[in-house]
């Protein structure tokens, strides 16, 4: 008598998975953590913008600061799952996924990711009103560190993202050209 093999079935690589929107849930379960540790340390109107001198320029209720911070995050990591499950569920890629000569999972992990740039830059005013409330002194501006955050991410991004590029565009023109034949 044969039996079936005991093997459970390997999951799909496309099928979403906290990997692929890791940095997003990071950013934004950090934003959670740093607002909910320092909310009760705030003053009622929070500083967060600064202009060229470092001198506040616009002040907002804590509360409203807050829910707006974490607001962004989630709403962000949101983009992110909606994208990475929409892209996974593309019939060229979830129907030859085999065929392939890259990682589509990579693929997903690269764009789910991508969003924790401007998560980043999102975390850091709200880190940044944190300090500027609790010592009066300010970090770096804001443009310093969302062009240095920019520039990391696209370097990040085009490391990672060009490979990928170009053997996805190769694996695809292949399927496609199987399917003339």
């Amino acid at each position: 008598m044969n039996q079936p093999s005991q093997n459970p079935p390997t999951p799909s690589p496309l099928k979403f998975r906290a990997s692929f929107i890791i940095l997003p849930l990071l950013c934004l379960l950090a934003t959670i953590i740093i607002s909910a540790v320092y909310y009760g340390q705030l003053p009622d109107n929070v500083t967060f913008r600064f202009d060229i001198h470092g001198n506040p320029s616009a002040e907002m209720a804590k509360t409203s600061f807050i829910v707006l911070m974490i607001g962004i995050q989630a709403l962000l990591t949101l983009v992110a799952y909606i994208t990475t499950s929409a892209i996974g569920n593309i019939p060229v890629l979830r129907d030859n996924t085999d065929k392939f000569k890259f990682n589509p999972g990579r693929l997903l992990a690269l764009i789910g990711n991508m969003p924790a740039i401007i998560q980043l830059i999102m975390a850091y005013v709200l880190v940044d009103a944190v300090i500027y409330a609790k010592q009066a002194e300010h970090i770096i501006p804001l443009w310093v560190f969302a062009v240095v955050t920019l520039v990391i991410g696209g370097g990040i991004i085009l490391v990672f993202g060009v490979p990928i590029a170009i053997k996805g565009y190769k694996a695809i023109t292949g399927v496609e050209e199987k399917k003339k034949d």
